[in-house]
């Protein structure tokens, strides 16, 4: 607005000088009057010019007072940029690092653990070495308590039965009677072993209804040697042979099994399960079958009195 009116009093000034001029050339007495105007027109020229320019420096200084200002908001954004940056670094490298800490942390209680396992095993080996050893050395015990010898007639030491069954393997050598008689501690008869003349090896089978102290009463006329155990030994399915006296231990299903046996011998013959079933009672050769009902799937002990081959056959 102030040029507009700048450049219009300018025009004017200049008309109104001319005018003044001519009105001088003429001498119609308007110089002085125009020559006013004129100075009036130059005022307002001067003016306006002046307040332009105000508005000019105004207009500039809020200008650059914008610019100043996108400036210093660019500035900012920057700042608050390279904030969050240098935020959003550190959080990260305080996640990694609490990762790392929580691999490391886990890392360590895997290896206690697999260290602790390890250790565990090694005690639980251990443990079981050492039942089995300690388990080993009773039998031993067990074994040597039951283990008996001499030479002709003995009474032997007492020794521990438990209650269920005991197998007597029994070895003579001489060329008269070998008799053996399991006797309880008070000395009374429990069952007889052995009762044969001459050399004899073989195993005889006995069922023990209480648990306590035994002895054997033994008469011979020659080493012998005698040795019990309450072990179950290898188990044994189907068909099973042999000659003389010996124990088996079988393993059976239950239900109705037949027992098909033979011997060629020339004296008793006998067939027991567990010292109480009796599946033959023969003397010399036989050959024959029975059916026996089983109760229950399990290790059953066949003893056999027989002073030639036998042979047994399970279905």
């Amino acid at each position: 607005m102030g040029m507009f009116f700048g450049f219009t009093s300018l025009i004017a000034l200049f008309v109104f000088i001319i005018l003044a001029l001519i009105s001088l050339v003429k001498k119609n007495g308007k110089a002085k009057k125009n020559f006013v105007i004129a100075g009036i027109c130059a005022v307002i020229f001067i003016v306006a010019v002046s307040t332009s320019g105000a508005g000019d420096t105004t207009q500039t200084a809020s200008t650059d007072d914008k610019a100043v200002k996108k400036e210093a908001s660019k500035k900012d954004t920057k700042e608050e940029k390279a904030k969050k940056a240098e935020a959003k670094a550190k959080d990260e490298a305080k996640q990694k690092a609490a990762a790392e800490q929580k691999a490391k942390e886990e890392a360590k209680a895997k290896a206690e653990a697999k260290q602790k396992a390890k250790a565990a095993a090694e005690a639980k080996k251990k443990a079981e070495a050492a039942a089995k050893a300690k388990a080993a050395a009773a039998a031993k015990r067990k074994a040597d308590a039951l283990k008996m010898s001499g030479t002709g007639d003995t009474a032997t030491k007492q020794f521990e039965l438990e209650p269920g069954f005991v197998v007597f393997q029994a070895k003579h050598s001489g060329s008269e009677n070998f008799i053996v008689k399991l006797l309880d501690e008070n000395g009374n008869d429990v069952d007889l072993l052995v009762n044969a003349i001459g050399s004899y090896q073989g195993k005889r089978l006995v069922a023990i209804p209480d648990g306590g102290k035994y002895m054997l009463n033994v008469k011979a006329n020659g080493p012998w040697t005698i040795q019990g155990s309450q072990e179950i030994p290898k188990k044994e399915k189907g068909t099973i042979s042999g000659s003389g006296d010996d124990v088996r231990f079988v393993q059976m299903d239950s239900g109705a099994r037949t027992f098909t046996l033979s011997h060629s011998g020339s004296e008793n013959f006998i067939v027991k399960i567990n010292d109480s079933v009796l599946l033959a009672n023969e003397i010399g050769n036989y050959h024959g079958s029975t059916v026996e009902n089983i109760p229950e799937d399990s290790v059953y002990a066949i003893g056999i009195q027989a002073n030639g081959p036998w042979k047994i056959n399970i279905k």
